[in-house]
């Protein structure tokens, strides 16, 4: 029996109810009954997934596209749908929206849409790619043509599910210590980073680096079960000898092969620990999918990080959300095995501040709200603060509050600042690479430390494909060096900007100037030495030391590390595009193009760090290629080997730009052809004909140091596009 409320508005019903397998093609038919009111002329229905959900966007002009709607009905009236994002109130974005002319729909009368409708040639309707428990098709309906909506109880719902592996992923920490217990986990995934919870395959084990040898406990072969999920720890796994180690595992029936990130192993512990954690995300509480105990559930038991935080945006968490957040980093923070941190993203306009990360070291906290845009009604308006200005008042004087600036929705306005609450700034998340953020930064004499985060909304901190929505990037981690994992020692290392940030992979990044560590701010009357260690998860492309004085427009490069440069050039060409259309939100570039050699033959071509998989090479012919691919400030690419003469021409197409180029030309230093926006550039170099190195040490003295302030960074660029900057040093020379 219907419920008294859709007695009067209407039911909806979905077929097929069964799970559907994340990112999978199939058609669904939305049947919604009127009830006693039935739809007016002029009124409408409207059915919306959350923000989130990246379903494939519905469309009514093309049968053979995919994600084509078509709609029925058994009244006497017309209909008429457009989907649009964006298309209703928050957090139901996505929204199809029905129209109801020349005629009205009946008591009892029925309307249906049929998503990814086969019958002209269409694949169908992609579905979401995030795995979900309850995957909401939200209705709401317009019966007296007033253009207020109204939601339907009891709304339909799907499951969605991982579906094959199609990749595995193994996690060591980063540090271990001989003879001290410590953990492995292995990961399988599917196409669209969901744990691949049907998995069953067997695995082989082999430790590499140092003796070769297995941990202590570890198994060298291991199936995975049902109870797994996908995910299989080991715990109190023991290493026995110091030394770097990686695991390298191998299922052999799926030819899967995977390596895991490096662990630097010691015969006493090291003054700093390196500690990984995802700072900024969130759940269904505000704009995710989720509950807040499954996004830190996530956080620790897949993505094995060591600390996370949820970041609701503030106009959306109500008071009963704000208090099931607070439940959750209560529930699961365990000093020595997991950190929570509890925090808010607070969500002014740009003008008055533009979004900040609030991370407190306390659970029992207040929510300060920038508006209630999505709340009314909810407790004590009073606590509220905006513009930016009015939190800053309200903690301060407190050493218990973390305030980072974000750019993702609205950017942070950096003209307003306060140094003792704002010692970090995420130059890097899911949304895209955000470089022109930290030049902002560096010119208007921040001294900020750097961090990366997902800003994941599906579901998966600390693990965070983009899927097939806006998100630009996979998620970014931030890395500490702490005494302990404790929330107090970790809070402090933030606040002491003893981190950096990376684009999501594990790399080992060890810096210091002068014996100081990166973050810190000192006086010198020596040049300053900057020594550095890194190891790669891939080789290493590129470790530079950028330099910034004030009166420059963006950091130098004023040392890279020479790698391979004794090597010959080989006749494979790297190109790749960067860059943002803009600043303000949907900054995203398509740079979907084609790339024409005149004479010769491309022998090979691979793509380099494409995002997701909507993304690559669709096309390829002797003399071409074509893709399919955006930027958010981070790269894009391909890699080709030629067999060409050197007066052969290589024609680039996309939209930002146009340009040809002779094979003569190209060296190892690379040609940068300009593309407007912002930082939107194409750059061709020569690849060395040498494998690139996974571990540097370097150490090198600016003997041409100014006098003054100057500031010093690192920035790693791996063969697979991952990266890693250094938090600065904030350096004043005396000489």
């Amino acid at each position: 029996m219907p419920s008294e409320h859709n007695f009067w508005y209407g039911s909806a019903s979905l077929s097929p109810p069964d799970p559907v397998v994340a990112g999978s093609y199939g058609t669904w038919r939305l049947t919604y009954t009127a009830g006693q009111y039935g739809i007016d002329n002029g009124g409408a229905l409207v059915v919306c997934w959350r923000f989130a959900a990246d379903w494939g966007r519905p469309q009514t002009t093309d049968p053979q596209g995919e994600n084509y709607l078509t709609l029925q009905t058994t009244a006497a009236a017309k209909l008429q749908a457009a989907y649009t994002f964006k298309g209703h109130v928050r957090p139901w974005y996505h929204a199809v929206r029905v129209d109801v002319f020349d005629g009205e729909i009946a008591p009892g009368e029925q309307i249906v849409l049929t998503f990814g409708d086969v019958s002209g040639g269409s694949p169908g309707q992609r579905a979401q790619t995030a795995v979900e428990h309850r995957c909401e098709w939200r209705v709401f309906v317009d019966c007296l043509s007033t253009r207020r909506f109204i939601a339907l109880e009891n709304c339909p719902t799907l499951e969605i599910v991982s579906g094959e592996v199609e990749r595995l992923v193994v996690v060591l920490p980063s540090d271990g210590e001989c003879g001290q217990p410590t953990w492995v986990l292995l990961r399988a995934e599917d196409r669209w980073g969901n744990p691949a919870a049907g998995y069953r395959g067997t695995v082989s084990l082999r430790m590499e680096g140092a003796t070769g040898q297995l941990w202590q406990g570890l198994p060298s072969r291991y199936t995975f079960t049902a109870a797994d999920a996908g995910v299989k720890r080991f715990e109190g796994v023991i290493p026995e000898a110091p030394g770097l180690y990686r695991l390298r595992v191998v299922d052999e029936t799926c030819a899967l092969t995977s390596v895991s990130n490096p662990n630097e192993c010691r015969a006493t512990p090291p003054t700093w620990r390196r500690f990984w954690g995802d700072l900024h995300g969130q759940s269904e509480e505000a704009l995710g999918l989720g509950s807040a105990g499954d996004y830190f559930r996530f956080a620790r038991d897949v993505a094995a990080v060591d600390f996370a935080s949820n970041q609701g945006n503030d106009f959306d968490l109500s008071d009963e959300g704000w208090r099931r957040i607070q439940q959750a980093v209560q529930e699961y923070h365990e000093p020595q095995r997991f950190i929570t941190f509890l925090g808010y993203e607070w969500s002014g306009n740009t003008s008055g501040g533009g979004d900040h990360n609030v991370i407190f070291l306390q659970e029992d906290e207040t929510l300060r709200r920038s508006s209630r845009a999505n709340v009314e009604g909810e407790a004590d308006p009073s606590l509220d603060c905006y513009p930016l200005s009015e939190l800053y008042r309200a903690f301060a004087g407190r050493g218990d509050v973390l305030i980072i600036p974000h750019v993702g929705g609205r950017y942070a306005n950096l003209s307003l600042h306060d140094p003792a609450l704002e010692p970090l700034l995420e130059i890097y998340s899911g949304w895209g690479l955000f470089e022109w953020f930290l030049h902002e930064a560096l010119r208007r004499g921040m001294e900020v430390g750097f961090v990366a985060t997902s800003d994941d909304h599906k579901g998966r901190p600390g693990a965070a494909s983009p899927g097939a929505h806006i998100f630009g990037v996979y998620g970014g981690l931030t890395c500490v060096l702490a005494e302990e994992l404790t929330r107090e020692a970790i809070f402090r290392a933030l606040k002491a900007r003893r981190c950096y940030a990376t684009s999501g992979a594990r790399i080992l990044l060890r810096v210091t100037c002068n014996g100081h560590q990166m973050g810190e701010a000192f006086v010198t009357d020596t040049p300053p030495t900057i020594e550095g260690r890194v190891v790669g998860t891939e080789g290493l492309e590129s470790v530079e030391v950028r330099r910034f004085v004030p009166g420059d427009e963006r950091p130098l490069v004023v040392y890279s590390h020479p790698l391979n440069a004794q090597a010959p050039l080989s006749n494979r060409l790297k190109i790749v595009w960067t860059g943002l259309r803009q600043i303000p939100r949907y900054f995203q570039t398509v740079w979907d193009g084609r790339l024409t050699l005149s004479q010769g033959r491309i022998v090979a071509a691979e793509g380099y760090a494409f995002d997701t998989p909507l993304e690559g090479i669709t096309e390829r012919t002797e003399r071409s290629l074509a893709w399919c691919s955006q930027t958010t400030g981070d790269e894009d690419g391909v890699i080709i080997e030629v067999d060409a003469p050197p007066e052969a021409r290589l024609r680039f197409e996309a939209a930002p730009c146009t340009f040809e180029v002779k094979l003569g030309e190209i060296g190892a230093k690379p040609k940068v052809f300009a593309a407007g926006g912002v930082g939107q550039q194409v750059l061709i170099k020569r690849l060395r004909d040498a494998p690139s190195p996974l571990e540097v040490a370097f150490s090198w003295t600016d003997e041409q140091a100014p006098a003054g302030r100057a500031v010093y960074y690192v920035k790693v660029v791996q063969v697979d596009g991952a990266l890693a900057y250094s938090s600065p040093f904030y350096v004043t020379a005396l000489n």
